[in-house]
């Protein structure tokens, strides 16, 4: 045989191998390409876990691990409790709850559900962020108690402060059953697994907390398609989305927002009679699906037994409780018209977790994508010195007026400044939510006047008006109306150059901290913490003087609270008022820097003919 013949053997055979291999490599890659465009029903796929996520998806995961999102729901552990259990004691209405730990087990002396005192032990956590509720094991359901931990204040507290309730509510108002509500929201894939027969849960979650899958949908078959890796080489360089799996981000507007709006906006399933499948057989919505398909959001005329649903929102349908931002951005023109989506300006894999947003997009930088131009010229644009809390985008379009885990957030109905809602609506604008000692009168001439237009031809005769807006709100708005104007009196965004000159609100948060509502005295004894604190920053001697003063606890006795608030009122009256300026005539008060008595009684006359109302989630 010659050398040439010897030679053409191996080289033909590794011929036709790669012939072979091109072959059926391209086979495949044409068996890929068919798979992935084919769609995959996702709502009967099984879910597999976040730890199924980790091998493929290591910085998403990392990321994800580090929100509050993850931590929602936990099983009780040292790892996850964060309330005191070392035998401390808190007394409410007359009931003294206690909180013990034994090993890596937790316990709560209270009341039960039938009302006596009993020793319960807490099996799972809620909360990690602001606060921490506790659940026991009762029978066969999951009982949330009443008494929860305050984790920025280090403080246990019952959620009648934490919620909109006024003094007197019940003690166990708030003792509520985890499995039918709670789940919903708290965890992926809830199913209550009700038994209408025997009137027994069997409540079951894919996974505790809120994990990839209640974003991305079920992924047993991603990870399992997904261990082939032509596909996966195919899916990174064609940029081709994979049916197995959702990714929010390639969703049309509306089904994107929905992804959020599943738990951030409240809903009730449509046709109200799905309830019953709601709590036997699950929540049917699987991420990327039409959210409306199975419920509808909560409005101001919405109609739930035995909820007065309107107390939810201002008169102008503006949600003012969170957990309702999904109704809020629905209203807005910037996602009717533009398109504008929560992951616009939030990330699960990104920035801050308390917000789960970026330093950048908590500035101009969030609304520059779409108005550059207005962002260029804010100081033009709000008739603001520059750099000041007037150019903030937030504080004009988004102002906080929405009440929620005892903190006071920005509205996510976003809207122009029209100080005429004050009297048309009966709620916050965003003029005298930083201009916190004018008047809504004040704020629509001088509106008007720079927009070079007429001033509005219905404002009020009632000279209620004409009092500071967050003077009067306070003193005679409903209870969320005076949670904004309580936590506006204390906001950075209201200060001036000279924090000093915001102390004149110091005596009107020293009489809302006599409020019938724990939760608006304690928002108002943070104002007053958060005055005296920045004043002080510049006048030391201030600083000095009321470092001594004692703490305010907003759920202590009537007696206790009223020694406390009194100590504080012989502070102000003994402080020198030398060089706090005086604040605008709309603001009552006397040669003496106190309230005027007879504008302060008109305006709590005003409340007292309102009927009490609670509010809860």
């Amino acid at each position: 045989m010659s050398v040439g013949a010897r030679l053409r053997g191996p080289y033909l055979a590794w011929g036709l191998g790669l012939a072979v291999v091109a072959f059926v490599g391209g086979a495949a890659l044409r068996a890929t390409a068919a798979e992935v465009r084919t769609p995959v029903p996702l709502a009967p796929v099984a879910y597999s876990g976040a730890s199924s996520c980790q091998p493929c998806h290591p910085n998403h995961f990392e990321s994800w691990r580090r929100t509050f999102h993850r931590t929602m729901t936990q099983e009780a552990s040292p790892v996850a409790v964060q309330g005191d259990f070392s035998g401390v004691s808190f007394t409410y209405q007359g009931v003294t709850s206690r909180f013990l730990r034994e090993g890596e087990r937790y316990f709560i002396e209270t009341l039960d559900g039938q009302g006596r005192m009993s020793r319960q032990q807490v099996v799972r956590t809620v909360g990690s962020r602001r606060v921490q509720q506790y659940l026991v094991r009762d029978g066969d359901r999951y009982i949330r108690l009443p008494v929860a931990w305050d984790i920025e204040g280090r403080r246990w507290f019952h959620l009648a402060g934490g919620f909109l309730d006024p003094d007197g509510t019940d003690f166990n108002r708030h003792r509520s059953l985890w499995d039918g509500n709670c789940i919903f929201c708290h965890n992926v894939k809830a199913q209550p697994g009700y038994d209408w027969q025997r009137g027994k849960f069997d409540s079951h979650v894919a996974e505790l907390g809120i994990s990839c899958e209640a974003c991305h949908g079920p992924g047993t078959e991603h990870s399992s398609r997904n261990r082939f890796p032509l596909r996966r080489y195919y899916l990174h360089y064609s940029g081709a989305p994979d049916p197995t799996i959702v990714n929010p981000l390639r969703l049309e507007p509306l089904r994107r927002i929905q992804v959020c709006g599943h738990c951030h906006g409240q809903r009730m399933p449509s046709p109200i009679e799905r309830i019953r499948q709601f709590l036997s057989e699950g929540d049917p919505y699987t991420a990327g699906e039409d959210l409306a398909a199975y419920t509808q959001p909560l409005h101001r005329d919405s109609h739930l037994q035995g909820v007065d649903v309107s107390l939810r929102f201002w008169k102008d349908g503006t949600p003012r409780l969170t957990a309702y931002e999904y109704q809020g951005l629905l209203m807005s023109k910037d996602f009717q018209k533009g398109g504008l989506t929560c992951q616009h300006c939030h990330t699960m894999h990104g920035g801050d977790p308390r917000g789960m947003i970026t330093e950048e997009k908590r500035g101009p930088a969030a609304c520059q994508e779409c108005h550059a131009d207005i962002v260029a010229k804010a100081a033009d644009h709000s008739r603001h010195r520059a750099g000041s809390s007037g150019t903030d985008c937030y504080a004009c379009h988004m102002p906080k007026m929405a009440y929620g885990i005892m903190r006071i957030h920005p509205t996510h109905h976003i809207q122009k400044p029209e100080p005429a809602r004050a009297w048309r609506y009966e709620m916050p604008e965003a003029c005298t939510l930083c201009h916190t000692d004018r008047s809504a009168h004040w704020a629509a001439e001088t509106l008007s006047r720079q927009q070079g237009q007429p001033a509005p031809a219905d404002v009020p005769s009632d000279p209620a008006f004409g009092v500071a807006e967050m003077v009067r709100t306070l003193l005679s708005g409903d209870v969320v109306q005076r949670a904004v104007a309580a936590s506006a009196l204390g906001d950075a965004r209201s200060y001036t150059a000279q924090p000093v000159a915001r102390l004149w609100a110091v005596p009107f948060l020293l009489r809302s901290m006599e409020d019938d509502y724990a939760s608006i005295r304690r928002l108002s004894w943070l104002s007053l913490q958060s005055l005296v604190t920045r004043a002080g920053e510049t006048r030391p001697a201030l600083a000095s003087s009321s470092g001594a003063l004692p703490r305010f606890e907003p759920q202590a006795t009537a007696e206790e609270r009223a020694r406390v608030v009194q100590r504080w009122r012989q502070w102000w009256a003994g402080l020198d008022k030398g060089d706090i300026p005086r604040p605008d005539a709309s603001v009552p008060l006397d040669a003496a820097m106190e309230p005027i008595p007879a504008v302060v009684e008109q305006l709590l006359q005003k409340r007292a003919a309102q009927p009490p109302i609670q509010i809860g989630e």
